[in-house]
């Protein structure tokens, strides 16, 4: 009687041991915070260097502002123009006169 019990005990642990892993993501349970982050599109970033804010995806579109380094920018679109280049619509928070709004436009990224 105890072998057989013994047997039972084992082989449910070994059943435990072999079902539990495959519930869990993979990596385990944890995640990682730049995984989150690549992967999440419309979260802000910051500017590292000042650029200018298009109109259009075109190189030779009106500039609507110029973005100054530091500033928080939201990626809405990533886009792949015909002649190999990337664009990305963005949304940036913008003070002029003591107001504060949202001003949307395209920059350039270079080649993909």
């Amino acid at each position: 009687m105890n072998i057989i019990s013994t047997f039972i005990v084992w082989t449910w642990l070994l059943g435990i041991a072999l079902v539990v892993p495959t519930t869990l993501p993979a990596g385990g349970a944890q995640e990682s915070i730049i995984q989150n982050r690549k992967n999440n599109v419309g979260s802000p970033i910051i500017a590292l260097k000042d650029f200018n804010l298009l109109s259009s995806a075109s190189n030779n579109s009106s500039i609507l502002t110029r973005v100054k380094a530091g500033t928080p920018v939201k990626i809405l679109k990533i886009w792949d123009s015909s002649d190999r280049e990337k664009w990305l619509l963005v949304n940036i928070l913008i003070q002029d006169f003591n107001q504060l709004f949202y001003k949307r436009g395209w920059v350039n990224i270079g080649q993909s």
